[in-house]
């Protein structure tokens, strides 16, 4: 079904204030969904949004910084909302880099923010470098060669200034996110090959036997997931591996690393996102392979779709997805 932009924002935002939700802060929260829809990163998008009202527990006091230096800062997220706290996050680690270079926010005891290429683009719009990392919520991947779920799916996010738009990517250190389980549960379609165990350690694309997901890069992304299970697991003392908590894996609180870098600290800003824009030419005019079309840059073919999206005043959403969300308002 087609519903306009701002119809489906402000349905959105109906719901989050039945339920209580700080006034102050619905517009950002709902704008993720929003975002990720208009994107077409549909797994993070109004297909998410009823687990936030069913697991969300409302916070109850604000963020604090628990310890700080010229280029560092540690925070306690108090279980209010990822978003929230990565909105001040940004803005004090870029204060820090401007002066110092870089800039470095651990945080821990948050509650999910969508994709950290959101927050990564924040970064990246105020001319820093952007890298963002958080737990994905509990125990998911498996280890290379393994079957049961030991690591989360632990995103990673970067924004980097060009001279035009800046590059800006996330992804799942698994082969495919998690979230399109729930996706093929509600839309019923089945997933994609070779990506998703059962308890069996056999592959599965049925959605109801997923146990576990393959890292992306067999042992590479593996490795990745692993160095991120730390940084924000022991690293700003939060869980890690695994927690057998039942339950939304959206529930968990969760431990975040910003980093921001500031290029005009060790180079010249313009030359910096000149030569950027000139490399992302020298890739998208190199040679194809048989079949191909076009090269993309990543993040490319979302940026594309979410301009898609603004220009023709609406989204394109199952039915299922929308009677979910009215739901909540019955």
């Amino acid at each position: 079904m087609k519903i306009k932009i701002e119809e489906a924002r402000k349905l959105c935002e109906d719901v989050l204030i039945k339920y209580g939700f700080p006034k102050n802060e619905i517009k950002t929260i709902v704008d993720e969904y929003i975002e990720s829809e208009l994107q077409g990163k549909l797994s993070h998008g109004l297909i998410a949004f009823p687990s936030l009202v069913d697991r969300t527990i409302i916070p109850k006091e604000k963020w604090a910084i628990e310890k700080e230096a010229h280029t560092a800062v540690f925070i306690d997220g108090k279980n209010n909302f990822g978003k929230i706290v990565g909105r001040e996050a940004v803005e004090i680690i870029c204060k820090k880099a401007k002066k110092e270079g870089i800039g470095l926010a651990a945080i821990n005891n948050i509650l999910p923010f969508l994709r950290p290429g959101t927050i990564a683009r924040m970064i990246a719009e105020k001319d820093m470098i952007g890298i963002v990392v958080n737990n994905g919520g509990r125990e998911m991947t498996a280890p290379e060669g393994g079957i049961d779920p030991v690591i989360a799916t632990n995103p990673i996010g970067v924004g980097i200034p060009a001279k035009k738009e800046p590059i800006v990517f996330d992804m799942a250190i698994s082969k495919r996110a998690m979230g399109e389980v729930r996706v093929a549960k509600i839309l019923g379609h089945f997933l994609p090959e070779q990506t998703f165990l059962n308890k069996d350690g056999n592959y599965t694309t049925n959605p109801d036997e997923v146990y576990s997901v393959v890292p992306m890069g067999n042992y590479k992304g593996y490795a990745l997931g692993l160095l991120i299970e730390i940084l924000t697991g022991s690293l700003v003392n939060m869980p890690m591996g695994i927690r057998n908590k039942k339950g939304d894996y959206r529930a968990s609180q969760r431990g975040a690393i910003f980093i921001a870098i500031d290029p005009s600290f060790f180079t010249n800003l313009d030359e910096f996102k000149k030569r950027n824009s000139e490399l992302i030419n020298q890739i998208k005019s190199s040679r194809k392979s048989s079949g191909i079309n076009e090269i993309l840059i990543p993040g490319e073919k979302s940026r594309r779709k979410r301009t898609e999206n603004l220009q023709r005043g609406y989204l394109e959403v199952n039915e299922k997805v929308i009677e979910n969300i009215k739901k909540l308002l019955v």
